[in-house]
């Protein structure tokens, strides 16, 4: 049987499976009594965070705080001394920083940005970017950090 799915449909279940994939690796249980430094860092950092729930590893290490800012979907993960480990941001084509999108527009005329995963480790390294594409025949993931660009993935659309 040969199904075929509105490019819609598979742009929203990359995205959903990507937060979801983010929550069930995380290996965490919700927490009411988040450690203190590790919530005062957040509250720093993320002023402006709305919805926000927590979660700690099962070994107590770490603490995860998903969220919302300024419309973008977000996920912190803090250390015991309040420091940040990693940021993920998911977000759409309007969010990307100019000199990425005009590297991703010059490479990918034409392919239309189904959407965004911003992920940061520490202030030492480059963000990385990875970003979702579409024309009428593939889907693409491309990854970029600083000025190099990667096709990690290309897949056929069923027709």
């Amino acid at each position: 049987m040969n199904f075929i799915i509105p490019a819609q449909k598979i742009a929203v279940s990359l995205l959903l499976s990507a937060t979801l994939t983010t929550y069930a690796l995380a290996s965490e249980a919700p927490v009411r009594d988040v450690n203190e430094k590790a919530k005062k860092a957040f509250v720093r950092t993320f002023p402006n965070a709305e919805a926000i729930n927590w979660t700690e590893s099962k070994d107590g290490d770490t603490y995860t705080a998903y969220f919302r800012m300024y419309d973008v979907k977000t996920v912190a993960n803090f250390d015991r001394d309040g420091q940040i480990i990693s940021v993920i941001r998911y977000y759409g084509e309007d969010r990307l920083p100019l000199t990425v999108l005009s590297l991703l527009k010059t490479r990918y005329a034409g392919k239309n940005i189904a959407g965004v995963t911003e992920l940061s480790k520490n202030q030492n390294e480059d963000v990385a970017y990875y970003i979702k594409l579409q024309d009428d025949a593939h889907w693409y993931t491309v990854k970029i950090i600083g000025n190099d660009m990667e096709e990690t993935e290309r897949l056929d659309k069923q027709q």
